[in-house]
């Protein structure tokens, strides 16, 4: 549709029907546009560049607030879907900084895709797509930014600057960029309990303090270049690289062990790790065009990366003190390539192609502590895809889109030093999507079936054991089967109203689980496929209105499981116990944003609450209510608003944690103030700022969209 623009610029009305993005370069412009958030086939597209969105700050601000995303626990999630696959003008994603380094004002539109179609892997929940504002213009352009943040209550310290260049010579760019990343975590503080229940009637708990300190730096460059040629051919090509300068981490644990409920003496753990790998490559080509009317997208990915890390433990207890010294190494390599063709066909449009990925994995494990094994092993995996999608309008009825994707894996699990652990096994699926949208007066509606999987990670699928402290020992399993989940979703949209409802039903699903070892209170934590299925189903209500300088964006909503087992319980009579993982989580995030006008200082203020009860979630219990109540100032500087400066204060009342419970049968675990350790998350509560500088920055036209991410990931 057409956009009537007008503004008053000395004295003079003006007044033209083009693109939004042009009435964004007149002083005080007015925008009467449709509403900003409209479905569109199986996705919901939101307008971003005219909007108040615009200057949310980068692209992670902007994203909290797009209709049919949430930001919990500190991370972007698709609601009732959890975190989604990202493009960048059809690029994939790879490192989410990226996220942080793309300034709101040159987002043009956000597509988020609840269900994503043939097209994509079967391991892509959901998909986010960004897509720029296209700048015109040759010359040198560049940004620079930089980000600090401190959390005072556990003295976490991060530190990341970015700087990004781009020539432009007529059609061709020319491009390139850096980033460093620091962290200093002094100490993150938590208190655990473990109880494990032996077959012989004895009971061994021990319980106490956990202390961790970190220091990471972390050095993250690309250049690239790609060019148009003819009026509907482009191709370029981006390489990457990542170097952990420094990777060090102190973990000490302080625990009483007891017998029986007896106590029976006091465990100090104390371990140095020191990861001086962790390096990578990543290369990407591309050729995007026309050929006879075909629509032409090819993609070829190399990625390399290699990790090495060694531990130093030293247990004292009432015997005396024990030395233990482990070494891990892992070498990972990936060819990833994928070609989609497609053509208008009748009243819609055809999509069909194919996607390999071969990948390679060496690992080398050794330990000096006698009784558990020195492992090395190999992991080969090749995969192969074919898919096909069809989406036509059916007139005076709606968008029927329909696709398949087949995928046929081989994998291969050599044990160098144990050869009866040996697997060979070839995966044959297929992967089918259906998607009904249609309009029923003023409301949108979209319905959509799809089966997704998800495969477990490399190094989950290990079979050596290995020593986490004198009680605590780790493995995987590379019998693991890959996790399969039905998707039914119904979406309904009215102007400013979205309301959500989900099904799911997971097979096989990955999770961790605890297992006495022996019994003298040892454990083993292993990955397993759940025997019981999962069934979860989500209802989401989301507001987004504009009023005046207040734009909120408010999402309410419930998920709930079903999962039950039967697990063995020395303690009961009959030596089983039915456990239930049902209890529902509610979910309640209100975003309030204040933009005040250029001739009012063109503040920006924001006012965001998370709140999410206490439930099941797969097998852990969130026994607490976490909140996260944070606030934020921003302003513009310099002309044509080039320096932004951004203060936020995230976790106000130090409430946006969990206390988790595994109730296992035969174990017991609690432990407290649980975050997102795993995404480098030890404390919500911190302040934050943010400066920007952008001179003459033309947008990259860069079109590679990437393949094999998913194998990447999983390395």
């Amino acid at each position: 549709m057409a956009t009537t623009v007008s503004a008053q610029t000395n004295g003079d009305k003006v007044s033209a029907r083009d693109s939004v993005f042009r009435s964004v370069m007149l002083d005080e412009v007015k925008v009467t546009a449709p509403p900003k958030t409209r479905m569109k086939g199986n996705s919901m597209v939101t307008r971003v560049v005219g909007t108040d969105i615009s200057t949310a700050g980068n692209a992670e601000d902007v994203l909290a607030r797009i209709p049919g995303m949430m930001k919990l626990k500190g991370e972007l999630q698709v609601i009732g879907k959890g975190a989604p696959v990202y493009y960048i003008n059809g690029r994939k994603v790879c490192d989410l900084s990226e996220l942080q380094s793309l300034s709101s004002h040159d987002i043009k539109n956000v597509e988020v895709i609840a269900n994503p179609g043939a097209q994509y892997d079967a391991q892509a929940n959901a998909v986010v797509r960004i897509n720029t504002v296209r700048r015109r213009g040759e010359g040198f352009g560049m940004s620079v930014d930089a980000n600090g943040d401190v959390a005072p209550s556990c003295g976490n310290e991060r530190f990341n600057s970015t700087l990004n260049m781009n020539y432009r010579l007529k059609d061709t760019d020319f491009f390139g960029g850096v980033t460093f990343d620091a962290q200093h975590l002094n100490h993150y503080d938590t208190e655990s309990s473990q109880t494990t229940f032996g077959s012989n009637g004895a009971s061994f708990s021990h319980g106490g303090t956990t202390h961790l300190g970190q220091r990471y730096n972390t050095l993250r460059y690309n250049i690239g270049m790609n060019t148009m040629f003819g009026a509907e051919h482009s191709a370029g090509f981006r390489i990457e690289r990542t170097d952990n300068l420094k990777g060090l981490t102190n973990f000490l644990m302080s625990e009483d062990v007891y017998h029986n409920a007896e106590l029976d003496y006091h465990l100090v753990s104390e371990t140095d790790t020191d990861a001086d790998g962790l390096n990578s490559w990543l290369l990407n080509a591309y050729y995007n065009g026309k050929v006879c009317g075909w629509g032409i997208d090819f993609n070829i990915d190399f990625y390399t990366t290699d990790q090495t890390s060694r531990a130093n433990t030293v247990e004292t207890d009432k015997v005396g003190t024990a030395y233990i010294c482990s070494e891990s190494q892992a070498d990972s390599r990936m060819l990833a390539m994928k070609l989609v063709a497609s053509r208008q066909i009748w009243r819609g449009n055809l999509q069909f192609g194919v996607e390999t990925a071969f990948a390679r994995r060496d690992n080398v494990y050794q330990i000096s502590e006698v009784g558990i094994a020195d492992d090395k092993s190999d992991v080969v995996e090749d995969t192969y895809a074919l898919f096909a999608e069809y989406g036509a309008m059916i007139p005076r009825v709606g968008m029927l889109s329909a696709g398949l994707r087949y995928e046929h894996v081989d994998f291969t699990y050599t044990n160098h030093f144990l050869p009866s652990e040996n697997l060979l096994r070839r995966h044959d699926n297929l992967f089918p999507f259906l998607s009904f949208g249609t309009r029923v007066g003023k409301i949108d509606a979209q319905l959509s079936y799809s089966l997704k999987t998800r495969r477990p990670n490399y190094y989950l699928l290990r079979s050596n054991i290995e020593y986490n402290n004198r009680y605590t020992l780790s493995t995987g399993d590379p019998k693991l089967e890959n996790e399969m989940h039905h998707d039914i979703s119904l979406n309904l949209r009215y102007n400013s109203v979205g309301v959500s409802l989900q099904y799911m039903c997971m097979m096989n699903g990955i999770y961790d689980w605890t297992y006495p070892y022996d019994d003298e209170g040892r454990v083993l934590l292993k990955w397993v496929n759940f025997t019981e299925p999962i069934h979860r189903i989500g209802a989401f209500f989301n507001a987004s209105p504009t009023f005046g300088v207040w734009s909120p964006n408010y999402t309410i909503g419930i998920q709930k499981q079903w999962l039950e087992f039967s697990l063995p319980d020395p303690r009961e009579a009959e030596g089983t116990r039915l456990v239930c993982y049902n209890k529902p989580l509610f979910i309640f995030n209100a975003n309030n944003a204040f933009h005040l006008p250029e001739s009012e200082g063109g503040w920006q203020f924001e006012v965001n609450s998370e709140l999410l009860s206490g439930g099941h979630y797969g097998n852990a219990e969130l026994r607490n209510w976490y909140w996260n109540l944070s606030c934020s100032v921003q302003k513009y500087f310099l002309k044509d608003k080039a320096l932004s400066v951004r203060l936020a204060m995230n976790d106000i009342f130090h409430a946006a944690y969990n206390n988790v419970r595994l109730d296992l049968g035969n174990y017991l675990l609690t432990q407290s103030h649980v975050l997102g350790q795993g995404r480098g998350v030890y404390d919500l509560q911190r302040v934050s700022l943010t400066l920007r500088y952008n001179l003459n920055l033309a947008k990259c036209k860069y079109k590679g969209t990437g393949a094999g991410k998913d194998v990447r990931e999983r390395m």
